[in-house]
């Protein structure tokens, strides 16, 4: 047994929990596996790994607060809530805190979890930008309550240690690419200056558009490759693609040249926004390139390990290079014919230190067998 491990998990997209306030089931919960990742916790911080020095890298996107809008909600003059698409520090406090409470047995295992003496690091992805903000991480630690503060970190850069880096993924992409230093915007309103984030234009395509769609069809964030779906919705759903498709060309034109001008409206961004919203980048060749083309030999890391695309993956290059993905613990709809179907994976990336040197490995939790599990 290993005297040292780190587990790699990201992209749960926790929201703000199965139901909702008049008792109707949430359409944009991703995420129903708070049990699994509970015994998971358990598992890895108990019996032959009590002792055992324990570090979860939560590799963004665990939190979705893009996706906690106040659905089936209205106002005092019964007008339908929507949430606005640029949020401000303690808007995404009360997301965070939303989400916690919708999810209370994930809460706990990692609160046990820290308990136990084992340690948490926490990143960021395109999802969960709001862990950056000063607040949120307070609630978080707060509602967490670790015995040491070093045993929660929270990081804005890759976490980059023993030959591995350790990053989400979204900054490969333009669509969800943040600017890393200018994270915030001073907006000007009529009551003042608000400090909002400077959200992604895929950001905005989520909180604005997507969520909507979401209502009707929940699974459509879940297929991949997302353009093999539209060339099926053409065929078998003509309807839904006209009509979806000419609102997100309206909403894509509206964002980038009315609403946010000055923000988004550049001409050569706007055409590689288009044409990555049909093709999206595949974080494995751009891994292959980076770990095997032109100045990979004064990289400081031999590993790489993403998430973000949702899609399991472990390649070895030549040289002993390594890329893993560790994919998701919600279910997908692969419409690729290597991995057609649906599924639930539950994968996880484990690192071992065997005579002092880390050795890199991606899981699949089954756990214990049950008799019954939700159907997601």
């Amino acid at each position: 047994m290993t005297s040292r491990i780190k587990l790699v998990i990201s992209d749960f997209h926790l929201s703000r929990g199965k139901w909702l306030r008049d008792g109707a089931r949430n359409p944009l919960e991703d995420f129903h596996q708070d049990e699994r990742f509970q015994e998971f916790l358990d598992f890895y911080s108990t019996g032959e790994y009590a002792e055992t020095e324990v570090e979860l890298i939560v590799n963004g996107d665990f939190f979705d607060p893009l996706a906690v809008v106040p659905l089936g909600e209205r106002n005092k003059n019964d007008e339908a809530l929507e949430y606005p698409l640029e949020v401000v520090e303690s808007a995404a406090v009360t997301k965070i805190r939303t989400i916690c409470a919708g999810h209370p047995l994930s809460l706990e295992a990692m609160k046990q979890f820290l308990g136990r003496g084992k340690r948490i690091i926490m990143r960021w992805g395109n999802h969960d930008a709001a862990i950056l903000w000063p607040k949120v991480q307070e609630e978080l630690r707060e509602l967490l309550s670790p015995p040491r503060p070093e045993q929660l970190e929270f990081q804005q850069k890759p976490y980059v240690f023993d030959r591995i880096c350790i990053d989400h993924g979204h900054q490969f992409e333009a669509l969800n690419a943040f600017d890393e230093e200018n994270l915030y915007v001073d907006q000007k309103t009529r009551h003042g200056v608000k400090r909002i984030q400077a959200l992604p234009f895929g950001s905005f395509f989520v909180l604005g558009y997507l969520n909507r769609i979401k209502r009707r069809r929940n699974f459509i964030n879940q297929v991949h490759p997302f353009r093999n779906y539209m060339r099926l919705s053409l065929l078998l759903d003509p309807v839904f693609f006209f009509t979806n498709g000419l609102q997100a060309l309206w909403f894509f034109f509206k964002m980038r040249l009315i609403t946010h001008p000055r923000r988004f409206a550049n001409f050569r961004k706007t055409l590689l926004l288009m044409a990555e919203a049909f093709h999206r980048p595949s974080l494995e060749r751009i891994a292959e390139e980076l770990l095997t083309g032109p100045g990979s030999e004064s990289l400081d890391f031999d590993t790489l390990i993403l998430g973000h695309n949702h899609q399991a993956a472990t390649r070895l290059f030549p040289g002993g290079r390594q890329y893993i993905n560790t994919g998701t613990w919600i279910p997908i709809t692969s419409l690729d014919m290597a991995t057609l179907g649906h599924r639930i994976l539950r994968s996880y990336a484990l690192i071992e230190y065997l005579d002092g040197k880390p050795r890199c490995s991606l899981k699949i939790w089954n756990g214990r067998p049950r008799i019954m599990d939700d159907f997601a």
